[in-house]
């Protein structure tokens, strides 16, 4: 492995978005930012402070939100960055002078990717946004450098020409090669960069099931929103039948109402299907996988079916040992503190809980 590689894993939203802010503080040539919601709040509006500061002293400063995830960032916010010199995409905006089905696929395709890359050296990604309503939320994001950026430049820079970005401004992030001294982390790192085909595959679900049907001993999963589907609950049974033991983290109540509908019935189909279900009283925001100490995931996806086939979606999956290790201990302080499901403590019960499982299962189609 290089030498110069070093990570950091961040379990907080706000502990992430101070790395992140160093980070920027701290560039010296370019910030590439690809983010789901970026809101010049309380919380956001530093982040446009530095920004700003940044493309003042001339760094190339080019961002990628999404047009509903960051619905409410104020228009005196994008003014300053652009009068600064940030270069400014919205995916996907709404237009009213789109058609009817036009607008209704741009609500439907979103850009739910975080990747942030410093100088092109230092790699932030995950599953952090920047805005108040997430800052007391437990998530994960990773700090990384020492691994080559170029694929994660190319696939900012084919997601700045989707959201009608110049396809001039970017060409230099399209040719970007390979640096020959970080080809030896190839075989340990593989990015995960997900954009809507609209053929029925996807690369995040692909590796998820892959890795479950082939793990031997454990396989964690942490995610905010969980709708899966009939094939993953056969690919629990086989694992079950080979001793796999299946854990599932997710938040007892999640940020929305309709939500936590959506929550209560699929958490319960897991638990009859043998996976144990952990519950953390406080909002978990993470998306996370490790299987039998050797595989890890980090990203921005969640286990719903629109995040696999119809989202922009990023991640990182590794072999480190180190880093799957860290991984498993965060998976086990989360179940120290967490809610176990036993079959007594279903979220939804009696008549009422009929009725939410009922508008649950046709929600989570939608999430």
């Amino acid at each position: 492995m290089s030498l110069d590689f070093s990570y950091k894993f961040y379990r907080t939203t706000i502990d992430a978005m101070q790395g992140m802010q160093e980070a920027i503080l701290g560039a010296r040539q370019s910030i590439y930012w690809e983010i789901y919601s970026l809101i010049d709040d309380r919380i956001g509006k530093p982040f446009v402070d530095a920004l700003c500061e940044k493309a003042k002293v001339g760094l190339e400063i080019k961002i990628i939100i999404d047009a509903v995830g960051s619905f409410e960032m104020s228009q005196p916010g994008l003014n300053r960055l652009r009068a600064a010199g940030v270069d400014i995409v919205f995916y996907n905006s709404l237009s009213p002078r789109k058609s009817f089905r036009s607008w209704i696929k741009s609500i439907w395709q979103r850009n739910h990717r975080k990747v942030l890359v410093i100088d092109k050296e230092i790699i932030f990604i995950g599953g952090v946004n920047i805005a108040a309503i997430s800052c007391d939320w437990d998530d994960l994001h990773v700090r990384i450098t020492g691994m080559e950026v170029s694929p994660l430049l190319r696939g900012f820079a084919r997601s700045y020409v989707r959201g009608g970005g110049d396809k001039n401004k970017v060409r230099h992030l399209l040719n970007l090669r390979f640096r020959n001294k970080l080809i030896e982390l190839k075989d340990r790192f593989k990015y995960v960069l997900q954009s809507p085909l609209g053929n029925g595959f996807s690369r995040s679900k692909k590796i998820f099931y892959k890795t479950l049907s082939k793990a031997k001993y454990n396989f964690n999963l942490l995610t905010p929103y969980f709708v899966p589907d009939k094939k993953f609950f056969y690919l629990v049974s086989l694992a079950k039948k080979r001793g796999v033991k299946i854990d599932l983290f997710l938040p007892l109540r999640p940020d929305h109402i309709f939500l936590d509908w959506v929550a209560g019935f699929y958490s319960k189909m897991a638990h009859v299907h043998g996976i144990n279900v952990y519950f953390s009283t406080k909002m978990n925001h993470g998306k996370a996988m490790t299987c039998d100490g050797e595989i890890g995931f980090v990203g921005s996806t969640n286990f719903t079916q629109r995040s696999f086939f119809s989202n922009e979606e990023s991640g990182i999956i590794f072999h480190d040992t180190g880093m799957v290790k860290e991984m498993d201990d965060m998976f086990a302080d989360l179940r120290v503190n967490a809610l176990v499901m036993n079959g007594h403590n279903y979220l939804h019960v009696g008549i009422n809980g009929k009725i939410k499982d009922w508008f649950g299962k046709r929600f989570g189609d939608w999430i």
